[in-house]
């Protein structure tokens, strides 16, 4: 894809409508009927859809091969991940410079390159701790969905899940719909304490949480950083500190 996805994987303030500004929704806004039949999309739907633009996204994208220290380096992070809290995962790693990470409803993890080289191994979990946590507690399903929404090829949409996944499969706009959709504060909040949880769990170093913030606040402002746009790493930070302290 010419513009890499940006999912804020641990982004701290966003507005659960910018994805409308990125889209061309001239089509749905004269479409009442069409958007009420989209509305009904089930989870299962969603999930589907999600499988399918993940296929397409894994051809556009750069992915690392299986022999590439990058991908040797998270199969190793991820070793007995493949199914974690009721979710069946899958993970796989974007080469790009971008200092980003995402999740989708399928079970999905895609880490990016830049993200790799910035930080420790523990650093890394805790992201994918973090990412497992949207996609657990439903954050990443409620944006695919508002994704279909907004996507003009979901005006048809609303018969039957194969009809959804194929326009997903077919069709930028979703994937740029979902790209830009960002999380709410208190879904980063309910993330980040998935994330620590799920170090704790593992008896990993939980202290990387805070460090991994502290890594991403000094790109904040950065081009391409996944913090970019959303300030607000170094109180998170400072909070994955206090409840380490607590331990």
């Amino acid at each position: 894809m010419k513009n890499p996805i940006r999912i804020a994987a641990l982004t701290m303030l966003i507005l659960t409508a910018g994805a409308a500004s990125a889209i061309d929704l001239g089509g749905m806004l004269g479409a009442g009927k069409d958007l009420a039949k989209a509305a009904t999309i089930s989870d299962k739907d969603v999930i589907e859809g999600s499988r399918l633009m993940m296929r397409q996204m894994d051809k556009e994208e750069k992915v690392a091969p299986a022999g590439s220290k990058y991908a040797k380096r998270l199969a190793m992070l991820t070793k007995g991940l493949e199914n974690e809290d009721g979710l069946k995962l899958n993970f796989a790693v974007y080469q790009s410079p971008e200092v980003n990470a995402f999740a989708t409803p399928d079970g999905s993890i895609r880490i990016y390159t830049g993200l790799m080289d910035l930080m420790n191994d523990d650093e890394l979990r805790g992201v994918i701790g973090h990412e497992i946590g949207h996609t657990k507690l439903g954050h990443s399903a409620s944006q695919m969905k508002k994704a279909l929404l907004l996507s003009a090829g979901t005006k048809a949409a609303g018969a039957s899940g194969n009809q959804i996944g194929g326009m997903v499969a077919a069709n930028e706009e979703t994937i740029k719909a979902f790209g830009n959709a960002q999380f709410s504060q208190s879904d980063e909040t309910s993330s980040d304490d998935y994330g620590f949880k799920f170090m704790q769990k593992h008896k990993y170093d939980v202290r990387a949480m805070e460090s991994a913030f502290r890594k991403l606040a000094k790109g904040e402002s950065g081009e391409g950083s996944m913090m970019a746009s959303h300030p607000g790493s170094n109180a998170r930070a400072d909070r994955m500190k206090a409840a380490a302290d607590k331990l």
